[in-house]
């Protein structure tokens, strides 16, 4: 399967016309594989994307944000109840279909269908995902065939390891600043790509701090709204960032991995 340059050239064009730069991946490539979306738990999604922490599940006390698109589009859960997200869906690459088979996922087809039950105030409603929109509510390494070269993927290794993102990074240009928040003790907010990311889930985020650290976030407890996002200082992880300056953040999705630099460093207090 050969990469789809067209489609590399639009999304690029597309991040061009908001200012944007674009990096394209250096060269052609042939794949004899398979490409799938997968759900990737958040340990190993971020093993290759950041410098320290431990990435588990997210448990949620209300069980309703993580079983709705609204807060958690781009993760996935496989407890109908919503107590927890597990992690990330994103494109893959495998060598073979050995590979892929090797860690016994369910592979989601055009015919599958899930039913997701909100239980919020009393009140229930039923969303029916069907075809690669039932990852949402599946098993760790569910996987769902494409048939095309997806813009941004990871290659999934034989030791259990997906090796960091490869594809289309788009620098955007945005602001980075601190506000405040009742619910977390550092909130961030992204402003001036609320354009870009309208209409795409955001997968994952990173935020990269002046000394090179590299922290990943997770749905509900740390992005909120996509271009909020907070976290505590008791968190083994967050607490790295403390007297520390954020200096870009990064937005993973299916399009591109969108990156903003702070037009200031924000420092962590």
């Amino acid at each position: 399967m050969k990469r789809m340059l067209a489609l590399l050239l639009t999304l690029a064009a597309l991040g061009c016309c908001f200012g944007a730069a674009a990096e394209e991946p250096a060269e052609d490539a042939d794949f004899d594989g398979v490409f799938v979306l997968m759900t990737i738990p958040y340990e190993l999604f971020y093993e290759a994307e950041t410098t320290a922490g431990h990435y588990d599940s997210v448990s949620s006390a209300t069980r309703v944000k993580p079983l709705m698109m609204v807060y958690a589009g781009g993760s996935f859960h496989y407890m109908p109840d919503g107590r927890e997200i597990t992690g990330v869906i994103f494109p893959v690459y495998a060598e073979s279909e050995e590979m892929l088979a090797m860690y016994g996922g369910e592979e989601i087809t055009d015919d599958s269908s899930v039913d997701v039950i909100v239980n919020d105030k009393g009140e229930q409603t039923t969303t029916t995902f069907k075809g690669k929109a039932a990852l949402f509510q599946s098993y760790p390494f569910s996987y769902y065939r494409l048939s095309e070269v997806p813009a941004v993927f990871k290659r999934l290794g034989w030791d259990s390891t997906f090796g960091p993102m490869e594809g289309l990074v788009v620098m955007l240009d945005g602001t980075v600043s601190l506000i405040s928040d009742p619910f977390a003790q550092v909130c961030l907010s992204v402003e001036g790509v609320e354009e870009v990311l309208n209409g795409v889930e955001v997968n994952a985020m990173v935020l990269v701090a002046n000394d090179g650290t590299r922290l990943g976030m997770k749905h509900v407890e740390n992005i909120w709204l996509k271009t909020f996002s907070g976290f505590n200082f008791d968190s083994e992880i967050y607490s790295l960032l403390k007297g520390r300056s954020v200096v870009s953040v990064e937005f993973y999705t299916f399009d591109a991995k969108y990156v903003v630099t702070a037009e200031e460093e924000v420092t962590i207090e």
